[in-house]
């Protein structure tokens, strides 16, 4: 019959994966979402190849990374804040609604061949991207203070060890979707044409300014009822 010290290594570790596992696979509900990120992925990826996804990602990675140390601090009552999330909402679907703007005003008049040839940025200005683009979003907010707290709140880590596996497999979530998009933009040369490229953008465009005049709404109805109440 074993004893208690021989089962407790395998219990835990079976524990770890499960967290591992849970936060890798709902981790995709805010890795996928289309967004500026994403636009700055498309627009880059054909100038510098994997690497300007990949170093982007190691800045959101350490957005995240810092968030998840604060919520286990007790950062969720500051973020939850009405004040907090109108801010975010104004300033980030603000952004949104710019680059949006512009995506459709210029980026799409442009072929693959002249995107191709704009400057590659370095990169310590991809990996601050990564972190401003996301930190600026107002999704990215919203998914940390409900799924993110909420996956926390299930899955109820208990230890460092475990308190890193949820962060592992979101982050794994992230740079597997992001990983897919830049190989399908660095392997594209047979597909991605001209016509693909800017219809690519015209969406991208089209989704982000309709994201960012719903966030600066929300913003504004945010601080409207925060005035009322």
């Amino acid at each position: 019959m074993p004893r208690p010290n021989d089962i407790k290594p395998s219990v835990t570790f079976s524990r770890l994966w499960k967290i591992v596992l849970l936060a890798f696979f709902t981790g995709f509900s805010g890795a996928m979402m289309p967004g500026p990120f994403l636009v700055a992925v498309i627009k880059q990826t054909p100038v510098q190849g994997m690497e300007a996804p990949m170093i982007m990602m190691v800045g959101h990675a350490l957005l995240e990374l810092a968030i998840v140390v604060l919520l286990v601090l007790g950062l969720r009552p500051i973020i939850a804040k009405v004040r907090f999330r109108a801010a975010v909402g104004l300033i980030g679907g603000a952004a949104m609604i710019y680059m949006g703007y512009d995506m459709l005003a210029h980026e799409c008049a442009l072929p693959l061949s002249l995107g191709a040839q704009a400057a590659a940025y370095s990169w310590p200005r991809l990996m601050l991207m990564g972190v401003v683009i996301s930190g600026a979003y107002p999704y990215f907010i919203g998914w940390w203070t409900t799924i993110g707290v909420g996956q926390m709140a299930h899955m109820s880590p208990r230890t460092r060890t475990e308190y890193f596996g949820f962060y592992f497999g979101h982050e794994l979530a992230d740079f597997s979707w992001y990983g897919f998009v830049g190989v399908l933009l660095t392997t594209g040369a047979r597909w991605l044409t001209d016509g693909i490229y800017r219809g690519l953008i015209l969406f991208c465009g089209s989704v982000l300014l309709l994201l960012g005049v719903w966030f600066f709404l929300t913003g504004v109805k945010l601080i409207r009822g925060k005035a009322r109440s």
